[in-house]
């Protein structure tokens, strides 16, 4: 088995609005696992820090505690969170985006990190945007985050209008 998986069907489907469900449903075409999936798997903007991840065959639920934000747009990077249960592939660049309101946000921010010092290309750095201007990165948390690639590319999607300072490091 040399094939990742392939997501079939996913409730909230992929750029759904007007999302009211409780839970995410991701339907595979082969049984599945989870892999580390409190780190691999990326929604921003958080939900909160409690968030219950399962799978049964194959099927995989995501159900955040606090549940969803009104008016909020999610979006998801599973990374190599989801991997088939037999050779652990992945599928590549699998997300999903939806919306709890009328509409789905569509600013984005990308970019390359490097070492200033080194000018390395470090891998699995955090990249965080937050709207204050001061803060201390442990006791506040960020709006939007996500982890640079083996690249030390990152990209964030699906951003709400607005002002953000953007820090990176590692975490």
């Amino acid at each position: 088995d040399e094939d990742p998986p392939i997501l079939k069907k996913s409730t909230p489907s992929n750029k759904q609005r007007n999302y009211k469900g409780k839970s995410i449903e991701l339907i595979f075409d082969e049984f599945v696992k989870l892999n580390n999936a409190k780190e691999e798997i990326i929604i921003t903007p958080t939900p909160g820090k409690e968030i219950k991840y399962s799978v049964k065959q194959n099927k995989v639920y995501l159900e955040p505690k606090d549940g969803w934000r009104d008016s909020t747009t999610y979006s998801i990077a599973f990374r190599e969170g989801i991997q088939d249960i037999n050779e652990s592939n992945t599928p590549e660049n699998l997300n999903l985006v939806f919306s709890t309101g009328t509409t789905i946000d569509s600013l984005e921010i990308s970019g390359v990190l490097t070492e200033s010092l080194t000018e390395e290309f470090p891998n699995k750095i955090t990249v965080a945007l937050y709207q204050e201007d001061t803060f201390d990165i442990f006791t506040h948390s960020p709006i939007y985050f996500t982890k640079t690639k083996k690249d030390s590319a990152f990209k964030i999607e699906n951003l709400k209008a607005g002002v953000y300072n953007i820090y990176a490091f590692d975490d």
